[in-house]
Formats: structure tokens, sequence, C-alpha cells
């Protein structure tokens, strides 16, 4: 039943379920073709001791009582059916405007803090640091669109306030 959800015939041109968000919590789910799997993900907002962890593990009552019973009430397919992987992170937002930051300081470029959209914005923070990386005032994204490296800077940052967190 997870593999007719998986292929999806006719929905888009990739015959397959969109990556979607379910509204709260704010459960993440991406198919994955190749895998024939779903990455399922959720940035829990407990409070949690402020610490760095070498190697940090998932908790299985995590997924069990907190994702699997929200997964499986929108989606009835998961029902009965349960993680044979799992991973855990760490969180790293900027709690002023919630976007990533991209800056170099005495030639160590930083790129950090894109918890809670960086799945999104993966390919254009890679972007964004690779012309930091070759001394370009401007990156070219995905769709021909440039943006300016240093408004993801510290110094001279100009960028809004993210409205869209995961």
């Amino acid at each position: 039943k997870l593999l007719r959800l998986l292929k999806t015939p006719g929905f888009n041109k990739y015959n397959c379920m969109p990556f979607t968000i379910l509204p709260k919590p704010r459960i993440f789910i991406k198919p994955d073709l190749e895998e024939k799997s779903f990455w399922i993900g959720y940035a829990d907002d407990f409070n949690r001791a402020f610490k760095l962890e070498e190697d940090p593990q998932p908790e299985e009552n995590y997924y069990r009582y907190g994702i699997y019973p929200i997964v499986s009430l929108y989606l009835p397919q998961f029902s009965g059916e349960y993680p044979i992987n799992a991973w855990a992170g760490q969180y790293a937002i900027n709690t002023l405007d919630q976007q990533p930051v991209i800056f170099e300081v005495n030639n160590i470029i930083v790129v950090g803090a894109a918890s809670g959209s960086g799945i999104m914005k993966a390919d254009a923070i890679g972007r964004i640091a690779a012309a930091l990386y070759y001394g370009e005032e401007e990156a070219e994204l995905f769709g021909e669109k440039w943006f300016k490296v240093s408004d993801l800077g510290i110094e001279n940052r100009r960028i809004e306030r993210e409205k869209f967190v995961i």
C-alpha cells in the first residue's frame, strides 16, 4: 500500500506523491523513488538541552508516539508501518530572521542556520556558498535568478524574515 502511495501515476511528471508538509505539527514526508521509501521528519519544539552531541541518536518513542499517529491519520497507508532506518541530528536556526547565514571571516567560510527550511533552500545555499568561495559578489540560483552573496552575511545582511519555517 505504501508503494501505491509512492508511485502515483498521472499526479505529476514524476508519477509520485509530492514532498508534503502536514499542517500541525509540521511533519514533512519526502518520497524517494530511488530507495522506494519515504523520509519522514519533524523538528520538535520540546525544551532540550542546548548542547552538541557527537552522535545524536533517534528516539523510537518519538516516532511511535509523536509522528506515527499523525502521519497514519493523514495517510492511512502508513498504518502498521514502522521505520527500517532512523536518524537524528542537530537543529541550527537563526532566531533573528529564520534565514541561513553565509559569510567569511579570517579565511573561514561559515554556512549555517538552515534548519527549519534548509531542505527547501539547500541548492541555493550551496550556490551562494560556492560564489563566496570563488570571490563572486552574486550567485546564480536555479532558474537563472541572481542573489547578492552579502545579503545572507552578517555585516551587510539584507534579507526578509522567513515566515515559512518547518
